[in-house]
């Protein structure tokens, strides 16, 4: 049985994706962006991986929007608590 974090996590890791997917980016591209490797974005989006607060800012960054607007985007579609 999964914890809720684990939920959680699995949640954000998809709401991750579809923000990806909107904005036209590959794992690939994002990874490069964010100065991580491959896996880890792979990890993320899978909810496999926690990613610190500076790989998020970096993330938000790639997005181009603030941190704050992509846990917003996370919270209004209803993937998290």
């Amino acid at each position: 049985m999964q914890s809720s974090f684990e939920n959680e996590l699995k949640q954000f890791g998809t709401e991750i994706k579809t923000v990806r997917k909107s904005k036209k980016i590959t794992q690939l591209q994002l990874s490069f962006l964010c100065d991580v490797d491959i896996r880890t974005i792979q990890r993320i989006e899978k909810g496999e991986f926690n990613p610190s607060l500076r790989v998020l800012v970096r993330i938000a960054n790639a997005f181009e929007m603030s941190l704050s607007s992509l846990i917003k985007q996370v919270e209004d579609a209803g993937n998290l608590d």
